[in-house]
């Protein structure tokens, strides 16, 4: 295929769903898959899905490892970011620890998969690969490009509800809920402009919500909702204050093509 179009605008865009395409519907169905035992099935799965991103911008754009970790926005892990996520969640951990008296219902299987390899794989595939090669390659705009990624990662969510037996508007709930988590932590990213940042609060809400065991779904009741939904404005609120007059991501340029022939 002509190198022109690949790295075109329709090129981009092109090559970009047909990985979330790939991964999406395929990624957890590949037969060798079904050889390994549980929970290193799902973990082997997600770490795959990770490394399809990275192997996709680096064949394309012609990039070095670390310059492919820096093009899905994942650049060095930094105590800002920490303590941003760690200060978000509270609402959450406080609301769900003082429901559940602080006693935690988790393994460290679970911790491993809600607080590592899940908001990683996810954060990865929907927001620094879709996201930011729609946006910052292909030149959409940042809600054209992130209204992409909602439905497929709502629907991947809708197994919960089948699970729970949920009926018509526990599954509208469901898909509302997770669609909303990705415009949340796909504008994160675009205000941060660092991937870390939907990761960290992505896995630190997924892990005070099952820690707790607030609910088997997404769902969840009232007061476990005005938790959550305080916990998200007051990301929204420390995010407008501690990147105001900072530039999105969207506007700041890609990695350069030249890191390939560079050393990391």
């Amino acid at each position: 295929m002509d190198r022109r179009f690949l790295e075109s605008r329709v090129g981009i865009t092109v090559i970009t769903l047909a990985v979330l395409l790939l991964v999406d519907t395929y990624m957890h169905t590949l037969p060798f898959l079904h050889r390994v035992p549980r929970p290193f099935r799902l973990w082997t799965w997600q770490s795959a899905q990770v490394l399809v991103c990275l192997g996709a911008v680096a064949l394309l754009h012609r990039l070095r490892p670390r310059a492919a970790l820096l093009e899905l926005g994942l650049g060095p892990l930094t105590g800002r970011a920490l303590g941003f996520c760690a200060v978000a969640v509270l609402p959450m951990v406080l609301t769900y620890g003082a429901a559940a008296g602080f006693q935690v219902h988790l393994g460290w299987t679970d911790i491993v998969t809600q607080a590592v390899t899940v908001p990683l794989a996810e954060e990865v595939l929907y927001r620094g690969y879709v996201l930011g090669q729609l946006q910052r390659r292909a030149g959409w705009s940042f809600w054209g490009a992130a209204l992409v990624g909602l439905a497929p990662f709502a629907l991947g969510h809708l197994y919960q509800s089948v699970r729970a037996g949920h009926g018509l508007w526990g599954v509208a709930g469901v898909l509302a809920i997770t669609g909303l988590g990705h415009l949340f932590f796909s504008w994160l990213l675009e205000r941060w402009g660092d991937l870390w940042v939907p990761i960290g609060m992505h896995a630190l809400m997924n892990l005070s919500w099952d820690a707790f065991d607030v609910d088997a779904t997404a769902l969840g009741g009232t007061q476990a909702n005005v938790a959550r939904f305080t916990t998200v404005g007051l990301a929204l609120g420390l995010t407008l204050f501690l990147r105001r007059g900072q530039p999105g991501w969207g506007a700041t340029p890609p990695v350069s093509r030249s890191s390939w022939s560079y050393r990391d």
